[in-house]
């Protein structure tokens, strides 16, 4: 019988059985390397691999951090965010992407003079490092689960919703009290500690990031996201967030959080 074979997120299956891919080897190797893992010659791996394999193009170990291409979501003409408002918003994000290379560059060999938790240059690299790379970071999961067309969720989601918040219903107001509560993001991701569903709100890209969770839907509430589109109407701008949200894309997220070993990732 011939194989039937087809990748799947970041599996391979094999007549619907789902098979370890190279990706998730390399994986396994940065967290063997990190003493996550039994350490082993075949999970070796360099940073420039693993980008490499996972689909990002031209990282090296001076700029691990590469722009991923947005421009679809200014194509699709999303109701009620403009193209001003996303591209203005991409232009932003890829700011981050240059401070955090500019920043993993000067780490790399660091002032280590006068070592001090008030004020060092080490410290405020290590502090604004934190800041760049989270933004990189919460902006792919953002930018990756827009362009979808709204509505309900459906499958495991829908179940996982309902479980955590009683109804889809009560999770779409939530989310939207969550984002006019914080200043900077609203995470909604698997807690990989207590095995279910968590909420967060961030002020700023690296205040109060929470441990132990993958973020599975991504909400930016800066004033960034929406101001060209609503001015400080965040209301009208929450609403147009959730009826362009794509809930395939947070489905998949929420299946892969459970299989990955380190979980799901911003490149989807």
């Amino acid at each position: 019988m011939a194989s039937k074979k087809e990748i799947v997120g970041n599996y391979e299956v094999i007549n619907d059985r789902e098979v370890i891919t190279r990706r998730e080897v390399l994986l396994m190797g940065a967290m063997a390397a990190g003493g996550l893992v039994a350490a082993s010659p075949a999970f070796a791996a360099t940073p420039k691999v693993i980008a490499e394999a996972s689909g990002v193009a031209k990282a090296t170990g001076d700029t691990p951090y590469v722009a991923r291409d947005f421009s679809s979501l200014i194509s699709k003409k999303m109701p009620g965010l403009s193209e001003s408002q996303i591209s203005q918003h991409i232009k932003l994000y890829q700011g981050y992407i240059g401070k955090a290379n500019e920043l993993n560059g000067k780490l790399k060999d660091p002032d280590l003079a006068g070592p001090n938790a008030t004020y060092a240059p080490l410290r405020e690299m290590l502090v604004e490092e934190s800041y760049a790379v989270n933004g990189v970071v919460y902006h792919e999961y953002y930018f990756g689960n827009l362009g979808g067309k709204g509505g309900e969720p459906t499958g495991d989601l829908k179940a996982a919703l309902e479980e955590r918040w009683g109804s889809t219903g009560k999770f779409m107001d939530y989310l939207k009290a969550a984002g006019k509560c914080m200043r900077g993001w609203v995470v909604i991701g698997y807690n990989t500690r207590g095995n279910h569903l968590s909420a967060f709100g961030l002020d700023m890209h690296n205040m109060w990031s929470p441990a132990n969770l993958v973020p599975i839907l991504v909400l930016d509430v800066y004033e960034h996201a929406y101001m060209i589109d609503y001015g400080i109407d965040r209301g009208k701008y929450l609403d147009a967030f959730m009826s362009n949200l794509d809930w395939d894309v947070v489905a998949k997220r929420l299946s892969y959080s459970h299989k990955h070993p380190s979980g799901t990732d911003s490149t989807l």
